[in-house]
């Protein structure tokens, strides 16, 4: 029983410490490659690694916590949900200011793809299976772990060629959404509030075009 014990919680400081250092590392390497042949667009192949990395670290988590089970109906009390909802409303006045430059047709649809799809894998990860991982450290050293790793990976991987992804603007500003959503989700037991409000984010703040370096949140 210790064996096993002690085998369980090396797999947990195995997700916690190891596998961002995977993800980020596999992830910076394919932004390098791609980006000499397709230039800024190589954040498409490098999202669809990213999702693969992050589907596999999550399949062999999940014999200890379903994956399903993280977006069950939301406990605690209903501020908590909001509050994750209300984090991807941050960017509204930006994009209130800078929607027109959606103005081709391949931006909208990698736009949407994007903005609707990243969140269920990003919150998966960072929120999800890093804070099941780091639980036994305490809910603010967890909370503070998780967000710290997931501001710090946006430069590291897709700072390679988006500008603004560089700025300590952004980084704080990544750091602070991902503190609200890792409360939303220890509060509350679920991810499904920070995924609405992680999409809401990523539309509003023009997410595909911050990779594209054709907008930048952080220019008034």
């Amino acid at each position: 029983m210790r064996l096993l014990g002690l085998v369980r919680r090396n797999e947990s400081l195995f997700y916690a410490i190891l596998s961002p250092a995977l993800l980020i590392g596999a992830c910076a390497i394919v932004q390098i490659v791609a980006g000499r042949v397709v230039g800024v667009w190589a954040w498409v192949p490098t999202m669809l690694v990213f999702w693969l990395v992050i589907t596999g670290f999550l399949r062999a988590f999940s014999r200890r916590t379903p994956i399903g089970s993280r977006f069950r109906p939301a406990t605690g009390h209903f501020i908590w949900s909001v509050l994750a909802v209300a984090a991807g409303l941050l960017s509204l006045h930006g994009f209130l200011l800078h929607w027109r430059l959606l103005a081709e047709t391949h931006l909208i649809i990698a736009w949407a793809v994007f903005a609707l799809i990243n969140p269920w894998f990003e919150e998966s990860y960072w929120r999800g299976l890093i804070i099941d991982a780091t639980a036994s450290w305490g809910r603010l050293a967890s909370l503070l772990y998780s967000s710290a790793l997931f501001a710090a990976s946006h430069p590291l991987i897709w700072g390679i060629h988006s500008l603004p992804m560089r700025k300590a603007e952004t980084v704080g500003a990544l750091f602070l959404v991902g503190v609200l959503w890792g409360l939303a989700y220890q509060r509350t037991g679920t991810l499904r509030w920070c995924v609405v409000g992680h999409m809401l984010a990523n539309l509003l703040g023009l997410a595909a075009l911050v990779l594209l370096n054709l907008y930048d949140p952080t220019v008034r």
